[in-house]
Order: structure tokens, then C-alpha cells, then sequence
């Protein structure tokens, strides 16, 4: 299998946006609403990629804040993607935290734009961890001051983040993924299903 180029892999997910923070409103509806036609093009671009990172062998990825990135998209949004509404959308994402956390440490983060920093952080939101989630809303919190001329795109990725934590502090688990991971719904979770935010798919 022909390996991957992460840089290929970050102009296709992030598009303009990846340099102009300005054009990421436009870019939000293929992140987080997806045609199937999206949904198809992603796969197309991250299967092989994906299929080497969960075998171990993109670890030259974690060189530098942009491969690092790359590889943390593979393991955190291709799955979400590729097996949509099955367990095995999640199967990577402790991978994909490890990567952000050894990241962040490092300060590697800093080196990245707005829309980047967004996604690397996206593994910390995903995590079913009450302490990774308060991490998860600092780091969204520090974009809000790290790009003032864009607070307010900034602020919506950190609103999402706070939303997050709330669901992971009230239930310690996202409730959505529950059916597809066999777990047993409590009444409380159930009542939420009803009405709540769709976030943790």
C-alpha cells in the first residue's frame, strides 16, 4: 500500500480554511454535515491512510504539527466517517487522544492555525472523560484569545466544546453511542435521546 502524503490529506479536509480563518463558516456544512457525496469523497481520501495508522504504521506522521494533524484526522474524524453509525466509528479514538495529548504537551498545537487547532483538539471532545473534557474546553478556550480577530469563530468551536463537557459531566458517557455500542440506556439517558443534542456520535 502506497503510503499516504499528510499534507494532501489536510488541504482536502480543510480547503481554504487550513490558511484563512475567515473561510471556515463555509467550510463547516462538509465538517459536520456531510452529503453522502462528502461522506464518499472522505473515504475515498483517508481509507488506505486510516488502514496504516490503525496497524501502527504512520508514526513518522508524529514528526511535526502537520503530519500530526493528519494523523490525528484519520484516527478521530475518517472513522466517523467511514463506519458511520457503527461501533467501529470510535475504535480509533484512543489512538487519536494519545496523539492530541502528546501534541499538546509538546506544544506542537501552537504552531497550527485556527481550523487546525480546532481538530486537533477534537479527540479530547470526543473522549468520554470528565477530566479530558475539562482539558478539552481550555484548549478551545485559549483559540478565543490566541485569534482575536477571529473570537467569534473561535467562540462557536468553544461553545460546541462547553456543550461536550456538560453531556460527559451529567452522564459520564455520550448517551448516542450507546445502541451502537450495546450499552444499556438508562431513563435519564432515554429522556435525553428524546430531545438532547446529537453530539457524541
Amino acid at each position: 500500500m502506497p503510503l499516504p502524503d499528510p499534507h494532501t490529506l489536510l488541504d482536502f479536509w480543510f480547503g481554504d480554511s487550513r490558511t484563512q480563518a475567515a473561510a471556515i463558516p463555509e467550510r463547516m456544512s462538509f465538517w459536520f454535515q456531510p452529503s453522502s457525496s462528502d461522506d464518499a469523497a472522505v473515504a475515498e481520501r483517508f481509507a488506505d491512510a486510516l488502514a496504516l495508522a490503525s496497524g501502527g504504521h504512520l508514526t513518522r506522521w508524529l514528526a511535526n504539527s502537520d503530519s500530526r494533524l493528519a494523523l490525528i484526522l484519520t484516527l478521530d474524524q475518517a472513522p466517523r466517517v467511514i463506519h458511520r453509525r457503527r461501533a467501529e466509528a470510535f475504535a480509533h479514538d484512543g489512538q487519536a487522544l494519545a496523539t492530541a495529548l502528546a501534541g499538546i504537551k509538546a506544544g506542537v498545537d501552537e504552531q497550527l492555525g485556527l481550523a487546525e487547532r480546532a481538530f486537533f483538539y477534537m479527540p479530547l471532545q470526543h473522549a468520554e472523560d470528565p477530566l479530558v473534557q475539562r482539558l478539552s474546553v481550555a484548549r478551545y478556550q485559549a483559540l478565543v484569545e490566541a485569534f482575536p480577530d477571529h473570537a467569534d469563530i473561535a467562540r462557536s468551536f468553544l461553545g460546541h466544546a462547553r456543550e461536550h463537557a456538560e453531556i460527559i459531566e451529567r452522564f459520564g458517557r455520550y448517551p448516542h453511542r450507546n445502541e451502537v455500542l450495546e450499552r444499556e440506556s438508562t431513563n435519564e439517558e432515554r429522556a435525553f435521546l428524546e430531545s438532547g443534542p446529537r453530539y457524541g456520535q
